[in-house]
């Protein structure tokens, strides 16, 4: 999965996003590849899978903390239940509300704190356990479709997906040709490694026999493999680690939405940042809700859900990336993907394949999913074709009136490629009204041409 598709995305985005260096990311790239109508469905399906997936880090919490105190979550009070994680994503979302700048270090502490229970269990549950090397072989003897196969699908794809959310702040990315491949590329190495390793480690001793796994069972292993200390500290670690993806997660939608309203895909409204934090509180007020609507609904289903709203967005991205190759050679590129037209459509064609994969398992998985996600794939497309009937000026519109100045911005950011790194350059940056450096440097550029 990381080489079929966490690579690929990686470096999809990382070209188009210094192609791109503006706030909305593959919102405004299906805009400029295919028109405002599929610029709002990859908006809206987008947004959906990532308000969706946020949903799940508070359910995965409360099961974390019922497993870890020997409560079982599934036989606790429904209401009792809700209200304990609808609180879990109030918290959880309280930092998006008043952090802007602290977020990116915060989240690196965050990794660190998250990768010490893990490192201690991956070393100590083998070393202190008798072994069975012969469990990784084990194969189940219902290994259909049904049987195990679209459920490992389902979540592989949701351990990889996210990738391309880097994107939709790339206006307030410095040096975007450089950072995005090596920071993307580093967190599908990071992903690989954070989940194959410890799950290697407490496999291979199967205890308790990990027929019994479940979401948000890695406390209960590792009181087994461990005792109660190491249950401890791998229950405050998924917290932390849930809390993290949270407050992530709700970052990139966030200024999804306020890259989206910029350029006039949504209502006005979506614009407006906190006079004093500079955080797009209406964008976040309207996600808190929504997830706290879905902590109503289980685990598989949620992720189906997810998964269908983000994989279908990505083939979208993926088709509106291969478009603007062949229709728009000369767009300066600050990062190109070093592969030939013909060729890189080669490469995507295994990751087209797997995106229609997911599609089948995501729709099969249940009826409640299935209907869901009919029925949100309907909303979208009625939805945006009255919107765009009633209100004349929901369309594409390109930040200061025209798309030369977004290839302005790129070629700003293409010569700032050639300055050597420094502190000074290399960080993420905050600027007033929602504009980012490119937009100041594209807008002087332009007014020397014009001179």
């Amino acid at each position: 999965m990381a080489a079929t598709f966490g690579v690929p995305l990686a470096l999809v985005t990382s070209e188009l996003s210094s192609a791109y260096p503006v706030n909305g990311g593959y919102s405004i790239w299906v805009s400029e590849a295919f028109g405002t109508f599929w610029g709002l469905q990859e908006s809206y399906w987008s947004w959906v899978s990532g308000v969706v997936d946020n949903a799940l880090y508070p359910l995965l919490t409360y099961r974390a903390i019922c497993l870890g105190f020997g409560y079982n979550p599934d036989k606790s009070y429904y209401f009792a239940g809700f209200v304990f994680r609808v609180a879990i994503a109030l918290v959880y979302s309280a930092p998006g509300l008043f952090l802007l700048r602290p977020i990116g270090d915060g989240l690196a502490i965050f990794f660190i704190i998250i990768m010490v229970p893990f490192l201690i269990l991956t070393v100590y549950a083998p070393a202190s356990n008798p072994v069975e090397l012969s469990t990784l072989f084990h194969s189940e003897e219902d290994a259909s479709w049904g049987g195990g196969w679209r459920d490992l699908l389902t979540v592989l794809y949701w351990n990889f997906s996210g990738i391309d959310s880097a994107s939709t702040s790339a206006g307030e990315v410095i040096r975007p040709g450089y950072h995005y491949p090596r920071g993307l590329l580093a967190c599908v190495f990071i992903i690989l490694i954070t989940y194959m390793v410890p799950l290697l480690a407490v496999t291979i001793v199967n205890k308790p026999p990990y027929e019994s796994w479940e979401d948000g069972s890695f406390a209960s292993i590792a009181r087994a493999q461990g005792g109660r200390w190491l249950a401890d500290l791998v229950a405050i670690a998924g917290i932390i680690g849930n809390a993290g993806m949270h407050i992530a997660e709700m970052f990139e939608d966030a200024w999804q939405l306020h890259g989206m309203a910029e350029v006039n895909l949504v209502p006005r409204i979506f614009r407006y940042r906190h006079p004093y934090f500079q955080t797009p509180w209406a964008c976040i007020t309207i996600q808190i809700v929504i997830i706290s609507l879905l902590q109503a609904f289980d685990f598989q289903v949620i992720v189906c859900i997810d998964n269908f709203f983000s994989v279908i967005g990505v083939l979208l991205e993926l088709l509106a990336f291969v478009y603007l190759r062949y229709s728009k050679p000369d767009m300066a590129r600050p990062f190109k993907i070093p592969l030939s037209n013909t060729m890189l459509t080669a490469v995507l064609a295994p990751v087209f394949s797997l995106g229609v994969i997911v599609v089948v398992a995501s729709l099969t998985g249940s009826l409640v999913s299935l209907c869901i996600n009919i029925g949100g794939l309907l909303i979208g497309v009625l939805g945006t074709l009255v919107a765009m009937y009633r209100y004349e000026d929901l369309r594409y519109t390109p930040k200061d009136g025209h798309s030369e100045l977004i290839r302005t911005m790129a070629d700003v950011v293409a010569e700032d490629q050639k300055q050597p790194l420094s502190p000074e350059n290399s960080s993420i940056t905050n600027t007033p009204k929602g504009s980012s450096i490119f937009l100041r440097s594209a807008a002087e550029a332009s007014s020397s041409n014009a001179e």
